[in-house]
């Protein structure tokens, strides 16, 4: 059987980014774990405005729309502006509408976790439900952990959060996304469909 896949999209273009930094933590998580991590992080999603009458996609958006369909979880990070996501990630997440003719359609079917970085909890707070809103639009399965990082938090050049509390939630929502991403593999090899009395019961 073959890897997990996970797709990793980060939402900052600064250099230094918290965000950034918290999703590479958790992507190395995953790769630990034997997952395979595409990870796409500011000029990565440096997309045209999303234009549902546009003909032609950029090489960008391609590998954008590539790495989510081969995925089988997702992990999004962004800062917080003003309460929500950045334009940056939610523009990539508009993209995604190419998506919707797909079998199955969006992120269905893929368990997605959501990180957003704040100074101002309350604020990180707002933007990590904005997150997880447009995730479940999308018919993604937000697993149940979401996580508000301090914009304060420092991390290694080795991909560790030095703050144990912040470590630890991010193990957890790594772990979440991989868990059930095992279980829909398992559950497509034994032919049942995720969301069934069987699949439930997983």
């Amino acid at each position: 059987m073959r890897p997990i896949r996970i797709a990793a999209l980060g939402g900052s273009l600064r250099a230094g980014s918290v965000s950034t930094a918290a999703l590479r933590t958790c992507a190395a998580r995953a790769r630990r774990a034997g997952a395979e991590v595409t990870l796409l992080c500011g000029p990565e999603l440096a997309l045209p405005p999303y234009d549902p009458e546009a003909g032609v996609r950029s090489a960008a958006e391609l590998r954008l729309l590539a790495a989510l369909r081969a995925a089988d979880g997702v992990l999004l990070a962004s800062p917080t502006y003003h309460g929500g996501m950045s334009g940056l990630l939610k523009n990539a997440l508009d993209h995604t509408e190419a998506l919707a003719k797909d079998t199955p359609g969006y992120l269905d079917g893929r368990a997605v976790g959501c990180l957003t970085v704040a100074w101002n909890e309350v604020a990180g707070a707002s933007a990590l439900a904005s997150l997880r809103a447009s995730a479940q639009a999308l018919r993604g399965w937000a697993v149940p952990m979401g996580v508000v990082v301090s914009a304060a938090t420092e991390f290694t050049a080795a991909d560790t959060c030095a703050d144990p509390r912040a470590a630890r939630r991010l193990d957890i929502l790594t772990d979440q996304v991989l868990d059930f991403a095992r279980m829909r593999r398992s559950c497509e090899a034994a032919a049942v469909p995720v969301g069934s009395g069987v699949g439930a019961a997983l």
